[in-house]
């Protein structure tokens, strides 16, 4: 005969605090299920404690449990460097035969000193540390030092330029943004509105938007139109319009130079009638000492320009060669009229009146034809 085999009953324990709950089933999991059923039943008619650990006691036992998860040696160096002191180990002793050797380990922290023994140096001196670890734990706790709070100075808020007058002289364009960010509002917004025109003759429509502001511009160019919706969109918020740049038409009289700076030339002031042509004295002394060079028997007398001006019949030596002849082409090519072709007698060369006075191509020639450039 066959016998029906006895159900496996399982029995389970199950422990909270100081109470015990035990549970039965026909599984491991049914038996678990059951205790806990029990425990629950127990655990809610029971009040809630009114007071709460405090956070001294909770602090040593969470200190306690992370020395617990530590080497005894780990806490020893730890418990040293908040104290400030010493740690040393030293194996002093070494015995027994070569498959049973024992190690003694001494420990050394500050005043307190411990051994260990083991059947090896790590076993030892894990040892020495618990030894030398009860001792340090008698030690009073540490006073509580207050860390000194750290102040920060406040920086000082930038200036928002924002004014009516900031950024005069500065690109449209480039002040309109500035100003957005010093306000701490959304930049502009450029679109193109549409490009009319013949092709070589564009017209380009720029809109700008700012906040609930819209403006336009138009251009030659799209960065003449954006530059001109900027600018409206300046004199429409309140703000002086911008210092145009290179927009001004130059002066007479006034040239760059290579660094872009304007450099002027006096007008000349003279008197004389227009189509003469007049030359430095540095340039006259130039070609007379070129023509010293080439006729070396030659001498001149060099004048001044308010010599120059006066009668030279009285400070040169005039002779009726090459020297006159130089005398009287500087003559015309200074006042324009010669007094000492006039004493000599060349009338044909002294102008009768100031209207018909020599131009100054002929003079140059004449000039040119003294000097031997010809």
């Amino acid at each position: 005969r066959y016998h029906c085999p006895v159900p496996k009953i399982f029995y389970v324990q199950l422990t909270v605090g100081n109470s015990e709950f035990f549970g039965e089933g026909k599984t491991r999991q049914a038996a678990r299920h059951n205790a806990a059923m029990k425990a629950l039943q127990a655990l809610q008619n029971e009040p809630i404690p009114e007071k709460l650990p405090q956070n001294g006691e909770t602090g040593k036992e969470s200190e306690e449990d992370k020395d617990a998860n530590k080497s005894e040696i780990s806490v020893v160096f730890e418990i040293a460097l908040k104290r400030n002191i010493p740690v040393s180990f030293e194996v002093i002793k070494e015995s027994g035969p070569p498959h049973m050797k024992s190690f003694v380990t001494r420990v050394t922290v500050g005043e307190f000193t411990a051994e260990g023994e083991g059947n090896s140096k790590k076993l030892s001196k894990k040892r020495a540390a618990m030894s030398v670890l009860q001792e340090l734990k008698k030690l009073p706790p540490l006073p509580v030092i207050e860390k000194p709070k750290l102040y920060f100075k406040k920086r000082p808020k930038t200036i928002l330029k924002t004014g009516p007058e900031y950024g005069q002289g500065m690109n449209p364009i480039s002040r309109l943004a500035q100003i957005q960010q010093a306000k701490k509002e959304k930049e502009p917004e450029y679109v193109l509105l549409s490009e009319r025109g013949m092709p070589r003759r564009r017209e380009f429509v720029m809109q700008v938007k700012v906040g609930n502001e819209i403006t336009t511009g138009t251009g030659p160019n799209k960065k003449i139109a954006k530059r001109n919706a900027a600018e409206a969109m300046l004199l429409q918020l309140g703000y002086k319009a911008s210092t145009p740049l290179q927009d001004q038409p130059e002066k007479l009289g006034e040239n760059k130079s290579w660094n872009g700076q304007n450099v002027g030339f006096p007008e000349p002031t003279s008197n004389t009638p227009k189509g003469i042509l007049h030359l430095s004295p540095d340039v006259y002394q130039e070609m007379e000492a070129s023509r010293n060079k080439s006729a070396p028997g030659t001498t001149v007398s060099y004048l001044s320009p308010k010599e120059m001006s006066q009668t030279s019949s009285s400070f040169f030596s005039i002779s009726p060669t090459t020297n006159s002849t130089a005398t009287i082409a500087r003559e015309l090519l200074m006042n324009g009229t010669s007094p000492t072709a006039e004493a000599i007698g060349l009338k044909g060369i002294s102008p009768a009146s100031p209207c018909s006075a020599v131009q100054p191509s002929k003079q140059l020639e004449y000039l040119a034809r003294i000097q031997g450039f010809q």
